[in-house]
Parts: structure tokens; sequence; C-alpha cells
């Protein structure tokens, strides 16, 4: 298997193209391709010379996001992991960042009880700070990128082959008119373009399904059926590559036993190197350690003590925080010996009951939600899904989600050796991708059958 890579001077032409000032909130048709397009912002363009770090640093601070909203971000990333992932008897993968960004642009047009409800499972105070600090994010992510490619393209080297990008866009009917404020919210700090569709038209559904598989770098191309009754579909996505800082020789992966939880055994391609010195933890019942990637992040990999079963620790949001973001300060380093299953998976989620038992009830409800700052039509929520992929190989590790919200008008149809530590993960293991410059957990996944995709 030979993951998709996307370089960063292709990364940032895409997230730049067709930048404008604003959104034009009375767009043209686009000939034949039977939707409205409203283009959003985008961060403008900077030409900052890659040896003015000083200049890069103050547009980075710039751009920093608040200590609380790191904060809330983690606890909603694994609170909702521990809901999605819970029982998971087989091999899973989930983005609560991309289930953060589209909550975030539903909640931001929300009111009353609905409102709060929303804003107390992110971990927010108020629309506006919710709104701020997700574009700057979005911006940090951008900009940072940018600044890896102007420094490369300064010291004559190519560009590393990494990339967290993030993309957002509202599918309206064209019978339905959103407010202008919210709309043009959406577009300055969410960066989201906005669509006019027929829901009635299945062609819709392939159009939805083209902008995420563009935006996934097709790592994601699902076949979408949209209801005819939806007025307004949220969309986010997120694409992740990071290459190893330390790649796995090819020649040394080998087929080797995986022994799955109820004590079969399979064959599949190992990925093996010793490291030393390394980092690791001894948790209680399992060892945790990492793997660093180019741009920043890195992939946790917690591998269970034998007859311990890796779903049992995805019972509590709390516990699996300790465990994933516990402070370094308790790693131990030594020699770390690394055998690892090569694979590439996706899962596909439903999300309704989990986000229900975070709080989040009022929004599915067609009489109780309140949605006032985001049309004049009473809207609820009908369906809120996601889709992910995540696959490892010798270069890296390569991750995609898209999370979608539908919504309706209401009323309508509805340790004994310290120095030393063996990563061999020939059994059922859970999974981490950390973005730990800005500390942003971007997927979580447990890998039971590496053989499966």
């Amino acid at each position: 298997m030979k993951l998709r890579r996307i370089g960063i001077l292709f990364l940032c032409a895409g997230i730049l193209s067709g930048c404008k000032d604003g959104m034009a909130l009375e767009p043209e048709k686009k000939g034949g391709e039977g939707a409205v397009l409203a283009e959003a912002s985008q961060p403008e363009p900077v030409s900052y010379e890659g040896d003015e770090v000083s200049r890069w640093r103050a547009l980075l601070e710039e751009n920093e996001i608040s200590e609380s909203f790191r904060t809330g971000l983690a606890r909603f990333a694994f609170d909702s992991g521990s809901a999605v992932l819970r029982g998971q008897s087989g091999n899973g993968v989930y983005s609560p960042l991309s289930l953060y960004y589209a909550l975030s642009i539903l909640g931001t047009g929300a009111s009353g009880e609905t409102e709060a409800e929303i804003l107390e499972a992110l971990g927010v105070r108020d629309k506006a700070e919710l709104a701020s600090q997700c574009g700057k994010l979005y911006r940090r992510y951008v900009y940072s990128q940018e600044q890896e490619k102007a420094i490369a393209g300064e010291n004559g080297i190519e560009a590393q082959e990494s990339a967290v990008r993030l993309a957002n866009s509202l599918w309206i009917s064209e019978k339905h008119v959103l407010n202008p404020k919210y709309q043009e919210l959406c577009s300055e700090e969410f960066y989201a373009s906005s669509y006019y569709v027929d829901f009635t038209d299945p062609e819709t559904g392939k159009q939805i399904g083209k902008w995420i598989s563009d935006q996934t770098e097709g790592a994601l191309a699902p076949t979408m059926e949209i209801p005819s009754d939806t007025v307004l579909a949220i969309l986010n996505t997120l694409y992740f590559y990071g290459g190893w800082l330390d790649r796995f020789d090819e020649g040394l992966t080998k087929e080797e036993p995986f022994y799955l939880q109820d004590g079969q055994e399979i064959t599949v391609p190992f990925m093996n190197r010793t490291d030393l010195p390394g980092s690791f933890f001894r948790g209680d019942g399992y060892t945790l350690s990492s793997l660093a990637a180019n741009n920043g992040c890195e992939m946790l990999f917690l591998l269970p003590d034998e007859g311990v079963d890796p779903a049992g620790l995805l019972d509590n949001g709390e516990a699996l925080q300790e465990i994933f973001a516990a402070s370094r300060d308790q790693w131990e380093t030594g020699e770390i010996v690394w055998k690892i299953p090569k694979f590439s998976f996706g899962s596909s989620f439903d999300l309704e009951e989990m986000l229900k038992a975070l709080g989040m009830e009022r929004m599915f409800d067609s009489f109780l939600a309140e949605f006032a700052d985001l049309s004049e039509t009473p809207l609820y929520v009908n369906q809120a899904i996601q889709e992910t992929h995540i696959g490892i190989d010798e270069d890296g590790v390569e991750g995609a989600a898209y999370t979608m919200i539908l919504m309706e008008e209401s009323g309508l149809w509805m340790p004994e050796d310290t120095n030393r530590v063996e990563m061999i993960l020939d059994r059922p293991f859970l999974f981490a991708v950390h973005d730990r410059v800005n500390d942003v957990w971007l997927f979580l996944g447990m890998c039971a059958d590496p053989s499966l995709s």
C-alpha cells in the first residue's frame, strides 16, 4: 500500500485558490454545475520571505487559540471519542475535530436553550468566542504550512510532504434563504462556501460527494443520498498527512502473526525498527508511545497488556483523556522496539444518539430546536453523520474525515525493565493523531484487525 501524499505547495494553492475579500451574498450561477456558489472569504495570502522569522512568528501568535478553547476542544475530543468508539468490537476511527467544526457552524446559528446545550458541549462561553477561536485555528493551519513552504523555497529545498487541511461548506435549498449575517459569519470565520441546490435532484448528492472527495484528496469519495426535504446541509472535511520524521525501512517489513481479540491468528505485514533513545509510558494495563510526523504532529499507540481488552479503555472520556494526554513528565526514556502492522480502513457513524448523550438534545427536536440566528424559518437537525479513513505505511500516516449535519423545516418528516519497552502491536490496540503544536486531537481510533479495509 502506498498512501496518498500532498505537497505543501499544492496544499496552500488549494486552500487559497479563488480568494476573495468577502463573500458574494447574491452569487451568479456557475454554468452547467446545477448549483449557485457563494465563495467564502479565505485567509489573505502573505508574501513574507522565508528568512523573516519574526513576521511569521507575529502572524502565528496573532492567531494563537486560547487556553480555555484548547481545554474545551480536548474535553470534547475525549468525551465524544469515548461515546463514539465505546463498545467497538472491530476497527474504528473517529475525528473529533471534524465534528467540532460542523457543530460550531451549527451552534453559531442557534439560540435559546439549544444554543446553551451546544456551547456547553463544545466548552465555550458564547458564540462570538466560538467563531473567533475556530477562525484562528483554521488560519494557524494555513499560515504555518505557508511558512514551511516559504522557508523551504528560500533554502532551495523541497517542501516536506505534510498537510492539515480543514474545509467547510453550506449546501442550501434553492427555495430557502439563510440569515445573511449568519452566512457572512460562516464565510469570514469558518471559511465556508455556500452552494444553492435542489435537494430533490439526485445530482445534488453527487455534487456533495465530489466536493468531499476533492477536499480529502480522494481518500473519501462517498455516494450521497440526501433526503428531499433537506433545507440545509452543513459540511466539514479534515485531511491529514504526516510523513514520519524517521521513516520505516521497507526492507524490514515482514509478514508476521497478529492475534485477534477472540484468539484467532492472522498474518499481516509489520513495519519494524528500534528507537534509541525513545519515550514511552507504562500505565495500569497498557504501554503508550508515539511516533513523530514532520508537521508538528504525532501518532500515539496504546498497546494493552496481554489479556486486556482495549475496548474497555474507551468506556470513560475523562479516563481516556488522562491516558492519551498525560503529562510527558511522566514518560520514561529508553529503547523502544517497534513492530507495527500496516493498516488502512475507514468508519461510518450516525452521531445522533451520541450527541444527545452529550447533552445536545433540543437541536434534534422539531418542536424545541431553536436556530433563530440561522434562519427565520424554524429548522431542526434531522441527521448528523461522519465518515473517516486512516492508513499508515513506511512513509507516514494519512487521515481523512467528513462530518455532515442535515437540517429540515420543523414539523416536516423526521514496569519490569524501565530502560526498554517493546511496542509489538500484534493484538488489538488504540491510537490517536495529535497536533502537538496546537494541542489539538485530530483522530482517535482502535485497530482490531489490520487486514480489514
